[in-house]
């Protein structure tokens, strides 16, 4: 039972959320099968985050709000007043609100393992809200390109993901035009006139899949390859760069279109493979390609052990999940498996340092209870540990090593927290019981003895605090 109280600790840390009061003894009957058992029949999503606007929605909003602002400037040329709405007045609590039920979603789950998944992947295709319009549409991705997906083979995430309109804005294909379309060369013959800018393409979402979405840094793809997949990928835009929809396809029932007039003609040589599709097929047909390399298939495999794992996983893990991936053509449930039944991923002495995020959930978990739907409370929180939601700063995403997070500084905001939720409990548990409940047999003797000579709030702010606690 001792051993299965160490698995359980590990089944509900290292591969879930955090364990909640009471819980881990119910996980130590089987800690492998509570793991396995939430890959089949995942928690659904909380009601109230089910009931937020779709990514159609949403740009359908955004129009209306952008053609509202150009009425107001225009009125203001005329030297009347006008005075619009700014787009965090017209859109702040929706975009507040995706962030806290997001968070209320995490903490309320009863499948914690599938949710730290839509976590991983939310992270390995990342789009940030740093303008206006992917901070508007950063939740609905999540909701409606991701969760969906993660248990299909890669390159259907991998298509979901790239397709979004969130994630077209993001890494600016939207203003991708080919210069041999049929728009590109009116521009470019208006340009050689000296009428306004010339079209090109536009590399961005190119170079971040096969640098950050499949190939990985390490792939053995030129520049060349990368000019080819912006070609094959021009023309994928949303519905805010089209007034005739008469004359697009729909690239994906979220408000993404393909515009044959943007789009550069011809056929395409990616990894020494040529595709000769026409239309949208031709860059989905590549992006399957690029889902199915090898390289892929490693990169996919070190993102999953460093994870779930360690900073620096070990390379047989690496090895067999990656071999796992090919073996079944991508098809990442079956991955999820053999990396969950893995004898080197249930070893003690692995350890990961919980993210901020991690962090808040685990806590929430821990005191058994649940942010409140109301409010902003969540990405205040998250802001003061220095992971603000939907903004990470780069489209690699939120680092997912100790290095990444631990600081002096860090540290501290984790210990303000902790010291705050343990304050504000209306009826203190006994912190001994608390610790067992979350940590078990992980519990450090000196955390203990600290724990032992004050009060059960500062006890309870010693645990949360506790160098056990910050590490998974």
């Amino acid at each position: 039972m001792e051993d299965n109280l160490h698995d359980a600790v590990i089944a509900a840390n290292r591969f879930g959320l955090g364990a909640r009061p009471d819980e881990l003894e119910d996980i130590a009957h089987d800690p492998r099968e509570w793991v396995l058992a939430q890959l089949e029949q995942p928690a659904a999503l909380i009601d109230s985050l089910q009931a937020l606007d779709s990514s159609p929605d949403y740009l359908s909003r955004f129009a209306e709000y952008r053609d509202q602002r150009r009425r107001s400037r225009q009125r203001q040329q005329q030297g009347k007043d006008s005075d619009p709405p700014t787009f965090s007045e017209r859109f702040r609590d929706d975009v507040l609100t995706e962030m806290q039920l997001r968070g209320v979603q995490q903490c309320a789950t009863d499948s914690p393992v599938h949710e730290r998944l839509v976590m991983l992947w939310s992270n390995h295709f990342t789009v940030s809200g740093e303008s206006p319009r992917v901070r508007l549409l950063a939740g609905a991705f999540e909701r409606e390109a991701i969760r969906p997906h993660i248990y299909d083979d890669f390159s259907t995430l991998l298509l979901s993901a790239e397709q979004h309109p969130a994630m077209l804005l993001y890494l600016d294909n939207v203003a991708s035009i080919g210069p041999e379309s049929r728009v590109g060369s009116a521009r470019n013959r208006r340009a050689e006139q000296g009428k306004g800018k010339g079209a090109g393409i536009n590399e961005n979402l190119a170079r971040e899949i096969m640098e950050l979405h499949t190939l990985s840094v390490h792939g053995d793809y030129q520049q060349q390859d990368v000019i080819e997949l912006a070609r094959a990928l021009t023309g994928w835009r949303t519905s805010l760069h089209t007034r005739r929809p008469d004359e697009v396809l729909e690239l994906s029932p979220w408000g993404s279109i393909f515009q044959q007039i943007t789009h550069e003609p011809g056929d395409r040589e990616l990894l020494g493979e040529t595709f000769d599709q026409q239309g949208p097929a031709q860059g989905r047909h590549m992006l399957r390609f690029l889902a199915e390399q090898p390289a892929t298939a490693r990169f996919v495999a070190t993102k999953l052990a460093r994870h779930y794992v360690a900073d620096a996983p070990p390379e047989a893990l690496v090895e067999d999940l990656a071999k796992s991936f090919i073996r079944h053509k991508g098809q990442l449930l079956a991955v999820y498996r053999d990396l969950f039944t893995h004898e080197l991923a249930w070893r003690a002495e692995s350890r990961k340092f919980r993210r901020p995020d991690e962090y808040l959930i685990a806590l929430h978990r821990a005191l058994g209870r649940l942010p409140s739907e109301e409010g902003h409370r969540w990405r205040a929180e998250m802001h003061l540990l220095g992971q603000p939601p939907s903004l990470p700063r780069t489209p690699e995403g939120w680092g997912d090593t100790a290095d990444d997070w631990v600081g002096t500084d860090a540290l501290w905001k984790r210990l303000l927290i902790a010291q705050g939720y343990a304050q504000q409990l209306d009826s203190p548990p006994d912190p001994m019981v608390l610790a067992q409940g979350s940590l078990g047999p992980q519990l450090r003797q000196a955390t203990a003895r600290a724990m032992d000579q004050v009060n059960p709030r500062q006890a309870t702010a010693i645990l949360l605090a506790s160098p056990e606690f910050q590490w998974r």
